[in-house]
């Protein structure tokens, strides 16, 4: 067994030793391939050991998916208007999900625990953030519907593409020789037409709001 795990062995199974090797395997390896025996052997334990921390597989995703959002670009701003808080926020949460693809296979699995439990912290932390900027209630959860549907969806096809590309690339298929329809899916999901995507809901927020100017700002 490898010595980065000798200190953890010392000291004794805990919750963020638990969080740490789950989360760097599942990074690694893709979620496919995570269960708590594979777990434990990465630990050098037990997979019984895990169940006086976490209740169940489900649960030490969720941790780990909680880990993972801590990981953005969320934290407020001093005087940032709401409308670039969007555009940083939004934008970090993409590169990070694309950066890290088996991490969105955690949010988007089949078991609605794990998604729920696992951006609480993460939704929690937004929503403040933009009620302090003294976006209204109700326009916020306007907002709310259509940065997650846009966020949700961008990624997964993003990702979802990214993925068949590699496979059409490692069989041969050149870029050039597909049909259009093959060409423009593989085009689509661009940082431009993410950037285009959000300015799409900012403009639609202001629409809303209407005839509110908007003047919303992290309290500075």
């Amino acid at each position: 067994m490898g010595s980065e795990f000798a200190g953890n062995r010392k000291c004794g199974l805990n919750k963020d030793v638990i969080i740490d090797a789950a989360y760097r395997m599942i990074d690694r390896d893709g979620l496919s391939t995570f269960t708590m025996r594979a777990l434990g052997a990465e630990l050098g334990v037990s997979a019984m050991a895990f169940y006086a921390h976490f209740s169940s597989r489900e649960e030490v995703l969720a941790a780990v998916l909680t880990r993972f959002m801590e990981t953005m670009d969320t934290d407020p701003v001093p005087g940032e208007r709401w409308d670039d808080t969007l555009r940083r926020t939004m934008t970090s949460i993409h590169r990070e999900f694309f950066a890290h693809p088996h991490m969105h296979d955690v949010d988007s699995g089949i078991d609605p625990f794990v998604s729920y439990a696992g951006l609480a912290a993460h939704t929690e932390k937004i929503v403040s953030l933009h009620l302090a900027q003294g976006m209204p209630e109700d326009i916020l959860a306007k907002t709310w519907a259509m940065v997650d549907a846009f966020l949700s969806g961008f990624n997964a096809s993003a990702i979802g593409t990214a993925r068949l590309r590699s496979v059409e690339e490692a069989s041969g298929d050149a870029s050039s020789c597909l049909p259009s329809w093959k060409r423009i899916v593989h085009n689509a999901y661009t940082e431009e037409s993410f950037a285009n995507g959000i300015e799409m809901i900012i403009i639609g927020v202001r629409g809303l709001a209407a005839p509110d100017p908007c003047e919303w700002r992290t309290p500075a």
